[in-house]
């Protein structure tokens, strides 16, 4: 009896596998879903397939995504996968969905006006753009600022880089209100090895800062940063006890004095949001223009007035200047003149 049981329920299922690939032929057949056919490029291999779903129809749910490969509306080369499987390049991956559904999982995506004459390139190869961000300028887009950003400019700049499921994308950003060199990668494995220098901290990142009072000599500040969302401020701490707290690393030399300020150099060992601005404010000598960490505006100045000037990557080094900076600079030195 238990044998016939048996029998029975493998009949079912057996079935109802038949009764559901029938009727995804008849709605195929109908023109209710389409069978398209997606074959894996080179820059989108070595990932799961979930997240170059996700990448791929940005406008739906990772449940959703579940829920289609369980049910085998999408499939890995003509069979079920899990969510968990990697991604080969030449893998086909079947979706039978409706054009219409497919259309609903697309996020259209808003082009920028910015033409590449938009852009300060400090340098540019096959694999990477190294630019000079100017002050007001977002890195990545936020939920207020869409296509006036940094890499909305660079997307359109670098079309014939972008994919499917990749497109240019900085290794580090920059504070709206910081202007300096950013670094993107132009392909999926420049971006690979990119990020992995950065997190080996085999980027050398200096700023020019000018900060209130005079600096008598180099240093450095070590502490721990804790976030305050509710201001966007960190705080900097000796105490290593709370879990959420990063480690921050600021190198600084004083450059050239003037009365009542410093030109700084600041080597950044770390790089943690805000961590230059409130390193310079905790020796008591805050950024010129940067209000939220004790600043003053000065000379129309409004926002802090630091600029990522140097980056030394393997046997690279990218340089760039910036206008605001050095007109600052040049109005203390005439004031000093005139002494």
């Amino acid at each position: 009896m238990f044998i016939n049981c048996n029998k029975k329920l493998l009949l079912s299922i057996f079935y109802i596998k038949k009764i559901l690939y029938y009727r995804r032929k008849k709605l195929i057949k109908r023109g209710c879903a389409e069978l398209k056919e997606i074959i894996v490029q080179e820059d989108e291999r070595d990932q799961r397939i979930d997240r170059f779903l996700l990448k791929l129809f940005k406008n739906t749910t990772r449940g959703n995504i579940y829920k289609l490969l369980r049910k085998k509306m999408i499939k890995l080369n003509g069979r079920k996968a899990k969510p968990e499987e990697f991604i080969k390049e030449g893998d086909a991956i079947q979706i039978f969905l409706a054009e219409e559904t497919l259309n609903s999982f697309v996020i259209k995506e808003k082009k920028s006006d910015a033409v590449s004459s938009g852009l300060d390139i400090v340098y540019e190869d096959e694999n990477i753009l190294v630019l000079n961000k100017p002050r007001g300028l977002l890195t990545h887009p936020d939920s207020k600022e869409y296509a006036n950003t940094l890499s909305s400019k660079v997307i359109v700049y670098l079309e014939e880089c972008c994919s499917r499921t990749f497109k240019p994308a900085p290794v580090q950003r920059l504070d709206k209100n910081t202007s300096g060199i950013v670094l993107f990668g132009k392909t999926y494995d420049a971006m690979k090895k990119y990020n992995a220098l950065m997190r080996k901290r085999a980027f050398k990142k200096f700023y020019l800062a000018v900060v209130e009072g005079q600096v008598p000599s180099s240093g450095e500040v070590v502490g721990y940063l804790e976030k305050d969302n509710s201001r966007n401020r960190v705080a900097l701490t000796s105490d290593m006890r709370n879990p959420d707290a990063k480690k921050a690393h600021t190198k600084y030399k004083p450059l050239k004095g003037f009365e009542g300020y410093t030109l700084m150099e600041i080597e950044l060992l770390t790089g943690r949001a805000h961590q230059i601005r409130v390193s310079m404010a905790s020796i008591g000598h805050p950024i010129v223009g940067d209000t939220k960490y004790g600043g003053s505006k000065k000379y129309g100045v409004s926002t802090q007035l630091l600029h990522a000037y140097k980056m030394i990557v393997e046997d690279q080094t990218f340089e760039c200047e910036n206008k605001e900076l050095n007109s600052f600079i040049k109005k203390l030195e005439k004031k000093k003149g005139n002494k």
